[in-house]
This record gives C-alpha cells, structure tokens and sequence, in this order.
C-alpha cells in the first residue's frame, strides 16, 4: 500500500507544474448578443474578468467575386491600385473561408493569361469582359436592381484573349 501511495504522490508532483503553468480564459457569460466578458485565471491562481464590449454584427454582404476556374486569382477588398490583397483559389469566393470578405474590390489576372468576368443581373449570368492580364480590374460595388454585386471569374487561359 505503501508503494502506491509514494507513487501516487509522485505523479501528482510531476504534473502539478504543468497544470500550474496553464492560464485559462473563458466566457464569463453564454447569453446570446450580450456584452462578452471573459474569465481569466493566471498560473500563481488569481482571477479576474474583463469586459470585452459590447457585441458586434458581422458587416453585410455587398459583393463578392466567385474564382469558377482552377487557378489562384488575385483578389482586393480595398483599392490597391494594380496590386492584389489576397490569392483567391480556384472555386472558392470571396465571401467564403479563409477570407470572409463583406465585399470585393477588384480582380487582378497575372501577366501572360487572360480570364472572363462575368455578372449576376435579373435572375441570370451574363458576360462582362475578357479581361487580359496584368493588370488589376476594378469590378462595379452596385448592380442595379441587385442587393449584392455578384462576380464570377471564368475560362483562364493563355493570351490572347
């Protein structure tokens, strides 16, 4: 009896330190659309809460481009003026992971290829440009009578257009 109880108190020491060492941070509250504030314990043990703020609604959707080819396009939310922001992978878009953009900006198609640009207006599709590269192109924020700029890349391939 004795060997396990040294033993058992071994293993306590052993990993005490670990547990010790670890700071842990929680939700001090799980009401939903309430102010966050977080539950914070530190190693040597005391505890203390924050005050994160009031919550904050995600920005709405205005536009977006959709990459309907299979290579990494360039893609801005802001005006970069000829540059890019982010590779946006072949079908994926810009209002989904990993960049969860509210909006898109513009398109950039590298040197030597071209892509066409097409958008969504009155229930369908239509063709917008072939737009050769490289250069940066800014897309329209606003489609009339849409609630959403919606632009879709497609069909890259080698010059010319």
């Amino acid at each position: 009896m004795r060997k396990i109880n040294v033993l058992a108190r071994r293993l306590v020491l052993l990993f005490l330190p670990v547990v010790a060492a670890t700071s842990l941070a929680v939700p001090a509250n799980a009401e939903p659309g309430a102010p966050a504030r977080w539950l914070a314990v530190a190693a040597d043990g005391t505890a203390s809460i924050a005050d994160a703020g009031p919550a904050v609604a995600p920005l709405a959707l205005t536009s977006y481009i959709s990459n309907e080819t299979a290579n990494g396009i360039g893609v801005s939310r802001d005006d970069v003026a000829g540059n890019y922001q982010a590779i946006l992978a072949g079908h994926r878009r810009t209002d989904d992971a990993p960049l969860n953009w509210s909006r898109a900006m513009s398109f950039y198609v590298g040197p030597g290829y071209c892509v066409d640009a097409w958008f969504y207006w009155n229930g369908a599709w239509r063709f917008g440009v072939s737009a050769p590269g490289a250069r940066e192109y800014l897309v329209d924020q606003t489609i009339e009578g849409q609630s959403v700029a919606r632009w879709a890349l497609r069909n890259t391939r080698p010059l010319p257009c």
